[in-house]
């Protein structure tokens, strides 16, 4: 069952409710009075009759050695944030199998939804599939990242050199970004190879029930051979890093100053 909007902040009202419709980027959003019980370090918001919202935009912040408690001082922040507030709420979809509904939420009176806040904070990192309404969250991630704000300062979020594998060691596992140049694509019996540098070097992966996808949002073989990137996914280390696409929305090309002999045009998206 997809919830509308109007119907999901009735439902996570408590007390004297009062709703009302105003447009989102994906569709209705609803204002109602909701009272925040708690945030867990997952980011999940519980409310005070029980359900439970979560960000699908964002991925939390893990804990490092130079920041221990970045798990939950993020958490801290967004019930700063939202506690005892009116709050736009817009789903983005039905329940997941916890029973988490994915949302967006804007303390009354703000211009940024919550997840927005925290990437802008530098207290999250937008997820390998932030689903709809994501563009401000990106936007908000790509600046804190420019200015080394929160987590982005530490060097275990920092952005990967997919020209070196030795960057990617203790990052198995973890959500990251990596950005380099396409030198060569191989062809595996189930895979594509999207290779930075050498046999060994970091390669992103695309299945191949996935590669239509990817054609048809721009990304064959002609448009990314010597393309700079940007990617992000979690690292698998294997015989070399590998971060594995399975949407297209996981890369972006890098616009880059013309090259000596070129035309003057820069690469564009």
């Amino acid at each position: 069952m997809r919830f509308s909007g109007f119907l999901f902040a009735c439902l996570i009202a408590v007390a004297a409710p009062v709703c009302a419709r105003a447009a989102g980027c994906d569709g209705d959003v609803a204002v109602a009075k909701a009272r925040i019980e708690k945030v867990d370090a997952r980011l999940d918001i519980t409310l005070a009759d029980g359900r439970v919202v979560f960000f699908p935009s964002i991925e939390p912040p893990r804990a490092t050695a130079a920041e221990p408690d970045l798990p939950q001082e993020a958490a801290r922040e967004l019930a700063s944030l939202l506690q005892g507030k009116a709050l736009l709420a817009s789903p983005l979809g039905p329940a997941d199998r916890w029973g988490r509904i994915p949302a967006r939420l804007f303390p009354e009176g703000a211009s940024e939804s919550a997840d927005e806040s925290l990437a802008a904070a530098g207290l999250a990192v937008v997820a390998a599939d932030p689903g709809a309404c994501a563009e401000g969250v990106k936007a908000a991630e790509a600046e804190a990242r420019a200015a080394k704000a929160g987590l982005w300062a530490d060097p275990a979020f920092a952005v990967l050199s997919g020209d070196d594998p030795a960057a990617f060691a203790g990052r198995n596992g973890t959500l990251a970004i990596v950005e380099g140049r396409i030198g060569s694509i191989g062809h595996g019996f189930s895979r594509t190879y999207l290779n930075f540098a050498g046999r060994r070097g970091a390669a992103l992966v695309i299945a191949r029930r996935n590669r239509r996808a990817f054609e048809r949002a721009g990304f064959d073989e002609k448009s990314l051979r010597g393309r700079r990137v940007r990617a992000r996914g979690v690292v698998e280390i294997a015989a070399s890093p590998l971060i594995e696409l399975f949407h297209p929305g996981q890369i972006e090309f890098i616009e880059e100053a013309p090259r000596a002999g070129s035309s003057g045009k820069a690469d564009s998206p």
